[in-house]
């Protein structure tokens, strides 16, 4: 499973995981792991220059949780070794990878469901609450223009010119804000209706928000978001 398609698998889950990095290599990860300090790592044992467990051997204190992936079982042995929480074969399928995520959720803490990852993302006075690197936030969500995928994070773009970075998905917040006129357009953009200003025809098309802000809506999401148009 390559990174990106298993960043999709991630994504489009209810799993409450936030993808910080990947890396290829024994000495990227180390510095990343090192750098970022994640709760998960998802450890492919064959990496461009060795393997994943020399990156667990250089990691003075292993305060995470590890899955390991591997096209062969015979690593089993070394993921016992550093208490892996699983061990999944490629090409990975998604119950394997499902039973995985709860595993992790389990142990964790994290909701398993969607309704209780809303109670955690949480809406306090018409706020929402998010994680950044220093802490929670809570921004009023009539403040929201935007909200956009940046692969490892989610950026809000704000009415006070203001941009927030978010250590959480997107899909996170899709039910969430769905009740307060967000609708996603696109694979990596979901929109505040209430901040619309023009949709522009096309093939998928794109919008102009209050912000001045161009953004594209996917010929998957257009259906969708021409009726949401149509019931404004």
């Amino acid at each position: 499973m390559s990174v990106e398609l298993l960043r999709d698998y991630l994504e489009d889950s209810n799993a409450e995981i936030a993808v910080l990095g990947s890396c290829g290599t024994v000495k990227s990860a180390i510095a990343k792991i090192n750098k970022l300090k994640p709760q998960l790592v998802f450890l492919d044992v064959e990496l461009a220059d060795g393997s994943g467990f020399d990156v667990l051997k250089e990691i003075a204190t292993i305060n995470f949780e590890i899955i390991v992936i591997t096209s062969h079982d015979k690593y089993a042995m070394e993921a016992v070794k550093y208490s892996a929480l699983d061990y999944l074969i490629k090409p990975i399928k998604s119950p394997d990878l499902t039973s995985a995520l709860k595993k992790v959720q389990k142990r964790l803490g994290v909701p398993v469901s969607k309704s209780a990852a809303n109670k955690v993302s949480g809406r306090l006075a018409n706020k929402v609450a998010v994680p950044t690197f220093e802490g929670l936030l809570f921004i009023p969500i009539e403040d929201i223009i935007r909200i956009q995928s940046d692969r490892n994070y989610t950026e809000f773009y704000l009415n006070t010119k203001r941009k927030v970075v978010v250590t959480r998905s997107l899909k996170s917040y899709e039910a969430l804000l769905s009740d307060f006129g967000f609708i996603r357009i696109h694979h990596s953009h979901m929109i505040n209706m209430n901040h619309l200003v023009k949709y522009i025809k096309g093939v998928g098309g794109y919008v102009i928000m209050s912000d001045q802000s161009k953004v594209d809506v996917s010929r998957r999401k257009k259906e969708e978001f021409l009726e949401q148009l149509a019931k404004a």
